[in-house]
């Protein structure tokens, strides 16, 4: 997909601000170590993808960083103490979820790899 936007840049330049914020002071280093290598992993995967000319559309781009950036959320204060307490207290869960719903969004992806497959036609619809 052929876009001239710089919505791709844009998203990855948000993560390199939250991510150098998010680096001071982690509640576990080497939590944090371990969450941020599976989102640069990730994020490397999408750039080289990118620079092979493999495109995708802003929309599944964004879908894509939200698990980005909720990782990297979760990597800086171990996905169990994320100050996520407002949507534990409003649905009176007995566990901070914030970890289920980071997790989730793995599925956003699903729409990037469907947009390819059916950009190339190689899915029926």
């Amino acid at each position: 997909m052929k876009e001239k936007s710089n919505v791709l840049w844009w998203l990855v330049g948000t993560y390199a601000v939250l991510f150098t914020v998010l680096a001071v002071n982690p509640v576990e280093r080497g939590t944090w170590f371990a969450e941020n290598l599976t989102v640069w992993i990730i994020l490397g995967a999408i750039l080289l993808l990118y620079w092979r000319r493999v495109r995708f559309s802003n929309f599944a781009y964004a879908l894509m960083f939200v698990l980005i950036y909720l990782h990297t959320i979760g990597g800086h204060y171990t996905f169990a103490l994320v100050p996520f307490g407002w949507v534990t207290d409003t649905f009176h869960f007995a566990r901070n979820h914030f970890d289920r719903m980071a997790h989730f969004s793995v599925g956003f992806y699903a729409f990037a790899i469907a947009e390819w497959l059916y950009l190339r036609k190689l899915v029926a619809n």
